[in-house]
Formats: C-alpha cells, sequence, structure tokens
C-alpha cells in the first residue's frame, strides 16, 4: 500500500512539473511573439471625430458583424457612433477602455443582462499641421496619431530650415492664437511637460531672416 502510495505522489509530482513547464513555455512564447512584432498601441489615446472603430458584444448577432469580427463604425464629426438598441452614443473624448465601459453600461441598464463589450480603434483619422515659411518642403505633414509630435519634429518633418530662416522667431498659430518660440530655447527644453506638442489644424509659420 505504501508503494503504491508512493508511485501516486510521484506521477502526481510529473504532472506538476509538466503543467509549470508548460505554463513557463507558453507564457515565453507569447512574450517572444510581443517582441517580434515590436507593436506598442496606446491604450490612452482617446477616440476622436472620424476614426474607425470596430465594436463588438460577445454573443450579439446585432453587434457581431461579417464573421463575427464586430461591427465597423466611423465615428461622426460630432464624436458619436450609432448602435442597436441605443442609437447615437457619445465615444469621442474617450479612451476605448472608457467606451467600453459607458456602451456597456448603458447596455446593461435596460437591454442585456451582462453585456462584454470589446472597443477597437481599427484606424485614426488623418490630421495634419501646417508647415510654412522658411522650410525646405512647406505644406501640410501628417501628425501622427500613435504618438506625440512637437514643434521641432514638425519642422523636420517639413524639410528643416533653410539659409534664410529667422530661427529666434517660429510662430505656432492654434485656436486662432499666435505664440513665438525661439529655436535655442526650444532645444534646451527637456522637460516633457514643458515641450510644445503639436495639435490637430496647427500652423508654424519661420519667419526670414533680414540679413
Amino acid at each position: 500500500m505504501k508503494t503504491f502510495t508512493k508511485g501516486v505522489q510521484r506521477v502526481g509530482c510529473v504532472i506538476a512539473v509538466c503543467v509549470l513547464l508548460g505554463q513557463a513555455a507558453f507564457a515565453q512564447d507569447a512574450a517572444t511573439a510581443k517582441a517580434k512584432t515590436g507593436t506598442k498601441v496606446d491604450t490612452d489615446r482617446k477616440i476622436e471625430a472620424l476614426d474607425m472603430l470596430t465594436v463588438n458584444v460577445f454573443g450579439e448577432e446585432e453587434f457581431s458583424g461579417t464573421n463575427n469580427s464586430g461591427l465597423e463604425l466611423r465615428v461622426s464629426s460630432t464624436g458619436e457612433v450609432t448602435l442597436y438598441l441605443l442609437g447615437s452614443v457619445q465615444v469621442a473624448g474617450k479612451t476605448p477602455a472608457e467606451a467600453e465601459r459607458h456602451i456597456r453600461d448603458l447596455l446593461k441598464k435596460d437591454y442585456i443582462r451582462d453585456p462584454h463589450v470589446l472597443v477597437l480603434v481599427k484606424t485614426y483619422r488623418v490630421s495634419n499641421v501646417t508647415v510654412m515659411g522658411q522650410v525646405s518642403s512647406p505644406g501640410l505633414i501628417d501628425l501622427p496619431a500613435e504618438r506625440r509630435l512637437d514643434i521641432l519634429s514638425g519642422i523636420a518633418q517639413a524639410g528643416g530650415f533653410t539659409k534664410l530662416a529667422k530661427t529666434s522667431k517660429i510662430d505656432l498659430t492654434r485656436g486662432g492664437v499666435t505664440e513665438t518660440y525661439d529655436l535655442n530655447k526650444l532645444k534646451r527644453e527637456t522637460n516633457p511637460a514643458k515641450k510644445i506638442w503639436l495639435s490637430p489644424d496647427d500652423l508654424i509659420y519661420v519667419h526670414e531672416s533680414a540679413f
């Protein structure tokens, strides 16, 4: 009987070791796959008008879309999407996680007992900044949705300064208000909180030197 008990204990130990090894291998594979993709998702970015979203409420046919992959919905210019049962729902200004909770709360209130909601940003709206004056390639530059761009990076995207540029007089106009900046001061600023980050529809104008 003792021999039988010891045998069972040994088998149990072997199984436990195999399970632990399997879990470790799975975790390692997941970490490796993540490292290979190098994908960085900005989960804190707030949804904006004209973003394309995927909205899925699992197990609900009206929300399943093609191949059960969810509904593809364009955020309106007023920041809303139209959903079955709910009508117009405001999502602009919320992160995807916040939009999920908002939609879940609305559905749970009157329609579905325990909805499981997923909101993803499929494509971001294309935002632009205008760079004019003494830069090598004046015109529109794209403002990336996945990362912030400061005023110096924006000028670099426009080809950098020309030889005639007055780098001590760089205007940034936003919402009808113009502020003027100096290149040397901008370069010395290392605090991210004090850097001049660009927003959609900003206008950068680099003045011409008098000499």
